[in-house]
């Protein structure tokens, strides 16, 4: 079953995890699949991105922390959910390590940066040390480049410094649009603002590539 999770896990702040989570939830949601999200970070971003509109009022999105993440999951799981998307803290918690611990895939956000890449390496830690403690640990983790500018060298350099150090990447990438912004400020997606728009193509790839990892 756990081939439905996607975990979102980051120990860095403003690496774009929650508009990942939320914008990957509303595509698969679009496209007419049941689709849960566990908003399992204490600042609550997606409880408050889906209450400052109506849009989004019909998704379901619930809230857990340490005390009730791994049974909320199950629930999830065991209610033949299509899609479940888990958004973690910003920082290490027991919540982040139940939920990886129980994904398919593992989502790693990181700005093309060296010292958010230094940072959002910790996870690879995290999930070396849940599989040598005898925890199953997530069947797959990935890296999701966000914030790209278009064409900058720091996104190429990043890319290939990654890759050969052996981090896996995903193919898809989350670009610094304002999109996303304005479509948070509504309560809402750029799927779900502008289903034909570069934004939702953008959101529509990464959603193709982690199915990939799902089924």
């Amino acid at each position: 079953m756990k081939q439905r999770l996607v975990a979102l896990a980051t120990m860095k702040g403003g690496s774009g995890k929650s508009t990942a989570a939320l914008c990957l939830a509303a595509h698969w949601w679009h496209a007419g699949r049941s689709v849960a999200v566990i908003d399992a970070d204490p600042q609550r971003s997606i409880l408050r991105w889906q209450a400052s509109g109506g849009v989004l009022g019909a998704l379901e999105c619930i809230g857990a922390d340490e005390s009730n993440i791994g049974a909320t999951i199950t629930n999830c799981l065991d209610r033949g959910i299509e899609r479940v998307v888990v958004d973690t803290p910003g920082f290490r918690a027991a919540v982040t390590e139940t939920a990886i611990s129980m994904a398919g895939l593992c989502l790693i956000p990181v700005r093309p940066s060296p010292v958010d890449f230094e940072i959002a390496a910790d996870k690879v830690e995290m999930i070396a040390k849940l599989r040598a403690d005898g925890n199953e640990g997530p069947i797959s983790y990935r890296f999701l480049l966000t914030q790209v500018i278009q064409g900058s060298v720091i996104s190429r350099h990043m890319r290939n410094e990654m890759t050969a150090a052996g981090y896996p990447l995903l193919n898809a990438k989350m670009s610094h649009r304002v999109a996303y912004a304005e479509a948070a400020l509504g309560g809402s997606t750029p799927t779900l603002e502008q289903p034909g728009g570069a934004v939702a193509k953008e959101i529509a790839e990464l959603a193709d590539e982690v199915d990939d990892f799902l089924e």
